[in-house]
C-alpha cells in the first residue's frame, strides 16, 4: 500500500473523508494527521524519484539528502507529532529538489544543524561531517554524508520532544554513516596512483634509538613539505617508520614501538609546515622488513653501521596531477583520522 493508500484508509477508518481533514479548520481533527502533509509528501517523493533515476543520479549528494528529509518526514507524520517539524523536513527537501529540478550547479552545501522542532545534538560530528566535505575525495562517500547530517537534525528532534535517551540511537547512527563516508573515502584514495616514493635514512633525521627530530632533519624535511605542496590535487601522504633488528633495552617490542613514533614525529612536522593532518597517514613497521642483512658475528658497532640502510622512513605521496572533476557538486563544504 502506498503512502498516500495509507492516510486515505486511515481517515476512512474513523469515518472522516480527506476534504474535511484538509478543510479550513484543521482544529477539528486534533489528533488526526494532515492529509494534506501527506500528499505534498506523495508528491515530492514523485519528483525525487524522476531525478533518481535522471541526470542527478542515485550518488548525487543534494538529492540523497532531500530523499531523507522526505523519509524523516513521513516517519514523524506518522507519529503525528505536532511542533512544526515535519513541514520543515518537508520545506528542507522541496528547496533541494526545486533546484535540481532546475540544474543549478551551485547548490549549497551546507545543511541546517537544527530546524524547527529540533535542537543542535553532537557539535563534534558536526565539525567531521564539514572536515569531511572539504576532502578532495569527499564524492566517494557524499551519500553516507548527506544521510548523516539529516538523522543528526532528527535527533535533535527527538531531544527537544522527548530526551536524549530516544535521540542518541538517532545520532549514533550517524555516527556509524560518517565512518561508513570515511571508509569509502579513504578506499577511492588508496586506488590513487603514487604521485612519488621518498626514503629518508632515520640516521638523517634521528640520533640512534631516538624518535625526537634532529636539526639535521629540518633540511630534508623541509624539501618534502615544499614537494607534497606543489601537488596539484593530493590524496595521501603515507609515512612508514622501519627500524633495524638490533633490539632496543632488551625489548623486541620496542623496535614496533620506535618505527611508529618516528612517522608521527615526520607526521607532526608536516603538519606544522601546513600539510593538512587529515591528508597524513603515519604507521610502523619495525624491523619487519629490511633491505639488507647483516652478520651477527659482527661486533655492536660494526652491525649499526651496516644496517644502516633498515633504518629508515618512507615517505609515499599519493594523488593525481589532473584537475579536479568539475563534475563533482559546487562549493564543498577530508577524511579526518583520530
Amino acid at each position: 500500500m502506498t503512502s498516500l493508500a495509507h492516510s486515505l484508509f486511515f481517515l476512512f477508518l474513523v469515518g472522516i473523508s480527506p476534504a474535511h481533514a484538509a478543510g479550513e479548520s484543521p482544529e477539528e481533527t486534533v489528533g488526526i494527521p494532515h492529509p494534506e502533509l501527506l500528499l505534498q509528501i506523495d508528491a515530492l517523493q514523485h519528483r525525487a524519484d524522476k531525478l533518481y533515476f535522471g541526470k542527478p543520479g542515485a550518488n548525487n549528494y543534494h538529492l540523497t539528502k532531500a530523499r531523507i528529509w522526505l523519509d524523516v518526514a513521513l516517519d514523524e507524520y506518522y507519529e503525528n507529532e505536532g511542533n512544526g517539524f515535519v513541514p520543515a523536513a518537508i520545506e528542507q527537501a522541496q528547496s533541494l529538489l526545486a533546484e535540481l529540478e532546475k540544474n543549478q550547479a551551485d547548490i549549497t552545501m551546507d545543511t541546517p544543524q537544527q530546524i524547527l522542532g529540533s535542537v543542535t545534538v553532537r557539535p563534534d560530528l558536526w565539525n567531521k561531517i564539514s572536515s569531511l566535505k572539504k576532502h578532495d575525495q569527499f564524492s566517494c562517500g557524499q551519500r553516507q554524508l548527506a544521510e548523516a547530517e539529516v538523522h543528526l537534525v532528527w535527533a535533535g528532534h527527538e531531544k527537544a520532544e522527548s530526551s536524549w535517551v530516544n535521540a542518541e540511537s538517532y545520532a549514533r547512527h550517524a555516527e556509524d554513516l560518517i565512518k561508513e563516508s570515511v571508509t569509502s573515502i579513504n578506499d577511492c584514495v588508496a586506488q590513487l596512483p603514487v604521485i612519488e616514493n621518498i626514503t629518508l635514512s632515520s640516521d638523517m633525521l634521528f640520533e640512534f634509538g631516538k624518535a625526537n627530530l634532529g636539526r639535521s632533519a629540518l633540511e630534508p624535511l623541509g624539501k618534502v613539505a615544499d614537494r607534497i605542496k606543489m601537488i596539484k590535487r593530493l590524496g595521501k601522504v603515507e609515512l612508514i617508520g622501519h627500524t633495524d633488528r638490533l633490539r632496543r633495552d632488551g625489548h623486541p617490542e620496542r623496535n614496533q614501538l620506535l618505527s611508529e613514533q618516528r612517522a608521527e614525529s615526520v607526521k607532526q612536522y608536516l603538519i606544522g609546515r601546513g600539510i593538512p593532518a587529515e591528508k597524513i597517514l603515519a604507521s610502523g613497521l619495525g624491523s619487519s622488513q629490511p633491505l639488507i642483512e647483516c652478520s651477527t658475528k659482527q661486533s655492536k658497532q660494526e652491525q649499526i653501521a651496516c644496517l644502516q640502510p633498515n633504518r629508515r622512513v618512507e615517505i609515499i605521496l599519493r594523488g593525481a596531477k589532473h584537475e579536479p572533476d568539475t563534475t563533482r557538486p559546487a562549493n564543498p563544504v577530508p577524511a579526518t583520522r583520530n
